[in-house]
């Protein structure tokens, strides 16, 4: 009886790699449950940062804001990033919500996408 290794060539083994590969991706980039919406195809490892590579990405953040609303979250590498829209949204997570939002990361793509010139900060 010829063993399961020796029935499968190269291409049933490329193929079965794509496909596990392929798992590996979609899992590791699947919006967590509750999360809110946002754009819906993650590249691994980059994320959506080539859809902000295409045109202005203070541009695409406002097409975002109108397509998905003031809250909305994408993927900048491999970090789930939720952005938040608007002077409500904006005073019910930092000062209605302060002690949830006090320990934020460094966002050091800020300063990749806006030259350093402090556009996502300012409204």
């Amino acid at each position: 009886m010829t063993s399961l290794l020796e029935m499968l060539d190269i291409n049933t083994g490329l193929a079965l790699g794509v496909v596990v590969l392929s798992l590996l991706w979609w899992f590791s980039v699947r919006r967590p449950a509750g999360a809110p919406p946002g754009p819906w195809l993650a590249v691994p490892l980059l994320g959506h940062l080539l859809l902000l590579m295409k045109k202005d990405p203070l541009e695409q953040f406002a097409a975002w804001r109108r397509q998905y609303g003031d809250v909305f979250s994408l993927y900048l590498g491999s970090q789930l990033v939720v952005v938040l829209n608007g002077y409500k949204v904006l005073k019910e997570a930092l000062v209605n919500n302060a002690d949830v939002f006090s320990d934020r990361p460094f966002a050091s793509f800020e300063n990749i996408i806006t030259d350093s010139k402090g556009k996502l900060k300012s409204s």
